[in-house]
């Protein structure tokens, strides 16, 4: 029996910051339930077979996240490289980068993916909630789901607004000290008995970044995002729905947005233009007189592009990616002896189109963005069963098995075409002896095909002054392009347990922990290959004939092992509340015993909060504690230990809806810090004022 994880989308019907806080008294009943996009099946998160977290609308007021890594930090698992520039941020879950970390908005993938640029462009204060599923979940969403899936969802009118409500709108702004940002935001979302429509536009400005190390990184950025949504009630059950999401950014920094990222030869100055158009449509229809049919339709095109001018040369380069996809579900639900059960039957196609081009290359080929595509086709099925344990025992049990098959293919003009096909398949089991415990286990595979950047790497990596003759003669590593890469194939298994004390302390509303360990098998790794090293013509007159700095090229590698833990516990007693998180990820190439992957330190994330309701006042600390982290091939990349305190609160004047006020404290005592991979000092205290009005008629 082989096994994955799903759990596509979080469906947490509540407001988000930017949409004021309609639905926030909502939160705590809808966290509860996790609703899987692959089933249409609400699944009790405290039962499901494996470890997942959600971001509520409530928790994304509160803090007000600026970037992807203010959005992502808190769940376990996650690690978010790159440094504290936006466009340079890229997650990792469980120690696999942005290529086994599926993303998806509203449903639709999101596949953009650079060496130095961002992987995700969304302004976070459009979302309503996210979800984090971690561990395989190849089985049904294919190829780079190995890591496992982060799931984002933007809100609709019907959302924000109550039945006997029409219309209403929500204006916000606010600034923070350490980057002088400063924000806007507008909503405006009306409903009738068949049709709701919302519109919501937001604008961000910021500079140099502070960091704790004293020093400040250059960051000037200017950036736009809307949402549009459209939805019908075509009939009784039946649910129509598009939207469009759109990001535009102007950025003044160094070509890589990574890390410390100063400016130079290799990485000039550039003036990068970001934008990333997502255009989605979203048909439920489980109608009351076709009781069989219970369907989910998802179609969608993205376009992302970053376009970069460097203000010195005036050398132009382009990266842009259009993905254009179509997935289809349907469940049916039925009695099998004992047992409630749940088969789903689906399909997938998507595909991948990418351009690029460099003014100072022949042809306007740019280095590591091949003109190239990518198709991939799937079909896949799972069935859900939930009865009696059995021998005698006493509870109940839970059974998810499911399979997957893909066929991608691959082309370009710079190589010969590729095509393959792979088979995930995934079994995963909860056995509940009791309402307030229960054990979980799963076994899964998962695959990652050979991206086309991967496969199809061509033109130049990085140019050097020539070691005699120097500028303006300069010597070149060079992309090679291998189209015989393999996929990368995984296995892993995962244990762990649930447990509800509420039940055993006076004035405890909830006290609930999970945890679990888990081990990922990785062969056929696709690894960089940078050889660098000058050819003897550089030393002989006339010193470049030839002369080159050597070649870049893809490669598959021998295999690797993952492994670590993650637990949770959330308490609720009274007006007091708390979140906490403790994590670990280590990676290690199981022929030489070197590290690999994205590993972590062990790390504790707390977030803890008193809410006084007659005064409509919450009052907030988060902390994030890591150990010191040496696992690392490169003793450069060896990190020190820290502890930051964030501190927050939110006071509405008045009564239901209408003013907000929202203050934090960030890295309160400006410790100066630098997460794995990051490459440069985060930032130092901030100081966040936010203001936000809504009003509903």
């Amino acid at each position: 029996m082989k096994s994955a994880f799903l759990l596509g989308a979080a469906s947490i019907a509540l407001a988000s910051p930017a949409l004021g806080q309609t639905a926030a008294a909502t939160a705590n009943a809808e966290v509860e339930v996790i609703v899987v996009e692959a089933t249409h099946t609400k699944l009790n998160a405290f039962e499901y077979p494996g470890m997942t977290s959600t971001i509520s609308a409530e928790t994304l007021d509160l803090g007000r996240p600026a970037d992807l890594d203010d959005l992502l930090r808190q769940l376990p698992g996650m690690e978010i490289a790159g440094g504290p520039r936006r466009t340079g941020q890229s997650p990792s879950l469980r120690g696999q980068g942005r290529e086994n970390t599926t993303l998806l908005l509203d449903g639709a993938r999101q596949n953009f993916g650079s060496a130095h640029d961002g992987a995700l462009f969304v302004d976070p204060s459009l979302l309503v909630g996210v979800e984090s599923v971690r561990g395989s979940a190849s089985a049904l969403y294919g190829s780079g789901a190995s890591g496992g899936v982060i799931s984002l969802r933007t809100a609709n009118a019907r959302d924000l607004l109550a039945d006997d409500e029409s219309w209403g709108f929500s204006l916000g702004a606010g600034t923070r000290s350490v980057d002088e940002e400063v924000r806007g935001s507008a909503s405006l979302y009306a409903q009738s008995d068949r049709f709701d429509l919302l519109a919501s536009v937001s604008r961000r400005q910021s500079g140099d970044i502070a960091l704790g190390s004293g020093d400040d990184l250059p960051a000037d950025d200017a950036a736009t995002s809307g949402l549009v949504k459209l939805g019908v009630e075509a009939a009784e059950g039946v649910r129509l729905e598009l939207s469009w999401q759109g990001f535009d950014s102007e950025v003044i920094e160094p070509n890589n947005a990574q890390g410390v990222a100063g400016v130079d030869s290799l990485n000039a100055l550039v003036e990068k233009d970001v934008s990333s158009d997502n255009l989605a449509f979203n048909l439920s229809a489980s109608p009351s007189g076709l009781s069989w049919m219970d369907l989910d339709l998802t179609v969608y095109r993205n376009a992302t592009g970053v376009d970069e001018a460097e203000l010195v040369s005036g050398r132009q380069l382009r990266r842009d990616l259009e993905t254009t996809g179509l997935r289809i579900d349907q469940r049916f639900a039925f009695q099998l002896g004992q047992f409630d059960a749940g088969l789903t039957i689906g399909g997938e196609y998507y595909e991948d189109t990418q351009d690029g081009f460099d003014s100072a290359e022949v042809g306007g080929v740019r280095g590591g963005a091949p003109d190239a595509s990518s198709q991939f086709t799937a079909g896949y099925t799972q069935l859900e069963l939930e009865g009696p344990a059995p021998f005698g025992l006493p509870g109940r049990i839970i059974l998810l098995p499911g399979i997957r098959h893909d066929s991608f293919e691959t082309s370009s003009s710079l190589a010969a075409d590729t095509s393959s096909n792979a088979t995930s398949s995934r079994f995963a089991a909860t056995y509940a002896p009791s309402d307030n415990f229960n054990v979980f286990a799963s076994w899964g595979e998962g695959f990652r095909a050979p991206s086309i950047n991967e496969l199809y790497l061509d033109g130049t990596h990085f140019s050097l002054p020539h070691i005699i003759l120097g500028p303006p003669v300069f010597i070149s590593n060079r992309f090679i392009a291998n189209p015989a890469l393999l996929p990368e194939s995984t296995e892993t298994i995962e244990a762990g347990f649930s447990l509800d004390l509420a039940d055993h302390f006076d004035n405890v509303d909830r006290l609930e922990m999970r945890a679990a360990w888990f081990e990922t098998d990785a062969t056929d790794l696709i690894d960089l290959d940078v050889t660098f090293a000058f050819d003897p013509g550089c030393f002989t007159p006339p010193f470049f004939l030839p002369c080159s700095a050597g070649t870049t090229q893809s490669s598959n590698v021998s295999a690797a092992r993952l492994s670590g833990f993650e637990a949770e516990i959330k308490f609720e007693s009274g007006p007091f509340a708390l979140d906490a998180s403790l994590s670990d990820v280590d990676g290690e190439d199981t022929v030489s015993g070197e590290p690999v992957g994205a590993s972590t330190p062990t790390r504790l994330y707390l977030d803890g909060r008193w809410t006084l309701a007659s005064q409509r006042l919450t009052l907030g600390a988060r902390a994030e504690l890591a150990g010191d982290f040496d696992e690392a091939s490169d003793p450069a990349s060896f990190r020190d230990g820290y502890s930051v305190l964030d501190l927050y609160t939110r006071w509405q004047p008045f009564a239901g809806h209408g003013l907000s006020l929202n203050a934090g404290v960030e890295n309160a005592f400006d410790t100066d810090y630098e997460r794995v991979f990051a490459g440069v000092s985060e930032p130092g205290r901030s100081l966040r004022l936010d203001v936000t009005w809504s009003q509903n008629f």
